[in-house]
């Protein structure tokens, strides 16, 4: 059945790009620095009281590695989950005796919380021990547990009561600490899952047990895990499940016994992972896997493994391998060279063009901003916002101007607390804003503004300013009146300064209620998006882009590239509705590592799920279509006079779905 294409070199690094391989040049110049050491630390993040719930000044956490913390901390859960809030863990050593679980005062399981520390070195939740409950190996339990909700009541295969799983885990996130479970074997560190927006950032887990990140739940994902170092565990990272996929960046695994992270049948997309093993790094098994794996540094093995086991679907390129027999063992066959520069466990698709190889854009790093000089965040409240309460306990009126005088206060960071917030007119950001920050807090637009399809406005415009760059965080635009706002876009990039979206939803998901999620001007900056669950985004400018677990469900074109530089790692659509889901036209170059399209609707015969229209591509991704009409046009490439079409049929097909390790479209032969 396999096919696989191997091109063998030493990976090279990018001369325009020295440091954004994923492998940092010490790493890559000295095999011998353990990454797991030289990374495990993160900055300061420190937070206002008024939007950050403080586990020990609110709930009486000590955190001082002497006294019991479970029930001070679970408290703190259980009054907060489901809100979107933020349990911030001041640096110390938090001790647990028990699993600390995403339930609420009514013993539901449910999601939309985050666990906040303020760095990953000092900030350490550990468990006792040989605490009861944490020795039995084929009994084990987790430190940290985030769940599902069950906000819809369906079915689906899930274990609501049992497990918390399910696909309406909402937003969980942990996020600069560390979790350590301490001398208990049959302990897990973190048990995740989210779905559509969710993050586990700057994190370490260290322990003893079988697995230190367990995501085998029912239906993991789409999420992001970034920055995350594991030490020890006989599995560092499992993944299961066939949907919802997820994307890794920045992973460090160090000293497991039996294998550094498994994925059981998803769809993964993983780039600059680290690895210090002696045993397999990677095992990819499940005929409805696809592991796609960019910039990865895999040392210290045996003689007797191979860095990569490999029984199912990938794409692998500039990975680096040392002690190991081989690179890869696919299908039980070893492929003989330690150092690929670029391979696919099936032929690489093309129709027009001679290239067998994927475009191998240059990666950049979205920007690393965090005031923690309060006095440079200025509060919409204090400016006049009221922000009404959800409960309905305060009246809701028009924050528009609030928000503006807050945005062109001078200060650096301005952030939104708790609440729902009126707006009626674009939002204009510039002058000296390098963030906006909201926590729990939703921006619903409405007026007639935003009502005219025809003449489409943004609620959020980013314009010239001081700041070379502006972070846009946490904000959820949401409409939340009964009338409908067709001429929204929630984000226009007017401006030549680089734009940063991180871990948001926009903007609704009602039929005929925005226009676009994004568009951009002529002369628009560099654009990064991040953990961002929305669609239509409108690159109808030439735009250099770089997206991660991107989430755009709907029923529109998701994806429009007019012209530029597109790259995304780790990308997942659905809707009612099924339309195109990257067309890049006007010259453009779009790469796509690691796509998921979910089916939820039979594909009309005339969709197409990719347009590649006198441009370039490459595409590794992978369907699901249970009990639904597949996409049977994959891809539509144009060339000139010539058009040709790469359907269903040419692909590599399983019961449910399809899998393409490699597409790659280009110039005409």
């Amino acid at each position: 059945m396999f096919s696989p294409v191997v091109v063998v070199n030493e990976p090279t690094v990018n001369a325009n790009t020295p440091s954004q391989l994923g492998l940092s040049e010490k790493v890559a110049l000295n095999a011998a620095d353990n990454r797991c050491v030289t990374a495990n630390s993160s900055d300061d993040k420190l937070f206002p009281e008024s939007i950050a719930i403080n586990v020990k000044t609110r709930y009486g956490a000590k955190g001082d590695g002497a006294t019991d913390d479970t029930q001070a901390i679970q408290k703190a859960i259980r009054e907060n989950i489901g809100t979107n809030s933020v349990l911030y863990f001041p640096q110390g050593t938090y001790l647990v005796s028990d699993r600390l679980e995403w339930k609420d005062t009514n013993g539901n399981w449910q999601s939309q919380l985050r666990l906040q520390g303020q760095n990953r070195a000092n900030t350490i939740i550990r468990l006792k021990d040989n605490a009861a409950g944490y020795n039995d190996k084929s009994n084990p339990k987790a430190v940290v547990y985030t769940a599902s909700g069950n906000y819809t009541q369906s079915g689906g295969g899930k274990d609501y009561v049992g497990k918390g799983e399910g696909n309406e885990a909402f937003a969980n996130y942990i996020e600069d600490m560390t979790i350590d479970t301490g001398n208990n074997s049959g302990a897990i560190a973190l048990d995740y899952l989210s779905n559509n927006t969710g993050a586990v950032r700057n994190v370490t887990l260290r322990g003893q047990g079988p697995i230190g990140l367990d995501m085998t739940r029912a239906w993991v994902g789409p999420a992001l895990i970034k920055n995350v170092i594991v030490q020890g565990f006989d599995s560092g990272i499992v993944i299961g499940g066939e949907v919802n996929g997820m994307t890794l960046e920045h992973i460090s695994l160090c000293n497991q016994n039996t294998v550094g992270l498994q994925n059981l049948g998803n769809i993964v997309a993983i780039r600059d992972l680290w690895s210090s093993n002696s045993v397999p790094a990677i095992r990819n098994t499940g005929v409805t896997g696809l592991l796609t794996l960019v910039d990865a540094n895999l040392q210290d093995g045996s003689p007797l493994v191979n860095a990569i086991e490999n029984s199912s679907r990938m794409f692998a390129r500039n990975v680096s391998s040392s002690g190991y027999l081989s690179a890869i063992l696919q299908d039980n066959k070893v492929l003989p060279d330690i150092n690929v520069k670029e391979y696919t466990s099936n032929t690489a698709l093309s129709l027009l063009t001679s290239s067998s190889t994927s475009l191998n854009l240059p990666v950049e790093e979205p920007p690393s901003f965090h005031d923690n000089n309060l006095s440079n965040w200025a509060n919409v409240e204090d400016y006049g916002a009221k922000g009404k309460n959800a409960d309905g306990s305060e009246e809701w009126g028009d924050d528009t101007d609030a928000i503006q005088k807050a945005l062109d206060s001078g200060k650096s960071t301005v952030y939104i607390p708790p609440g729902r917030y009126y707006i009626s007119d674009t939002l204009h950001v510039r002058g000296n804003v390098r963030k906006i920050i909201a926590m729990n807090a939703t921006l619903s637009p409405s007026g007639a503004a935003f009502q005219d399809a025809n003449n489409p406005k943004p609620f959020f415009r980013i314009e010239d300013g001081t700041a070379s760059e502006v972070t846009i965080e946490r904000v959820g635009i949401t409409n939340l009146t009964p009338n409908a706002s067709p001429g929204l876009i929630g984000f226009e990039h007017a401006s030549s300064r680089t734009l940063f979206l991180k871990d948001m939803s926009c903007c609704s998901w009602r039929p005929n209620d925005q226009k676009y999620v994004f568009r951009n001007t002529s002369g628009a900056g560099k654009l990064f998006i991040e953990n961002v669950s929305g669609e239509t985004w409108r690159f109808e400018n030439p735009q250099k882009v770089w997206a991660r677990q991107l989430n755009p469900e709907g029923s529109n074109e998701k994806i429009f590239n007019n012209g530029g530089k597109l790259w995304v790692l780790g990308l997942k659509t659905e809707g009612d509705d099924v339309n195109t889901v990257i067309h890049t036209i006007g010259g453009g170059a779009s790469e796509l590592l690691g796509g998921l399209l979910y089916v939820t609707k039979s594909v009309s015969p005339q969709e197409i799920a990719f347009i590649n229209d006198n441009s370039q591509v490459s595409l590794s991704y992978a369907t699901r279509s249970y009990g639904y009409n597949d996409f049977q046009i994959q891809v539509q490439d144009i060339q000139g006079s010539q058009t040709l079409k790469l359907t269903r049929d040419q692909v590599f097909q399983y019961t449910n779905g399809s899998t393409v390790p490699l597409y790659v479209g280009g110039q005409s032969k």
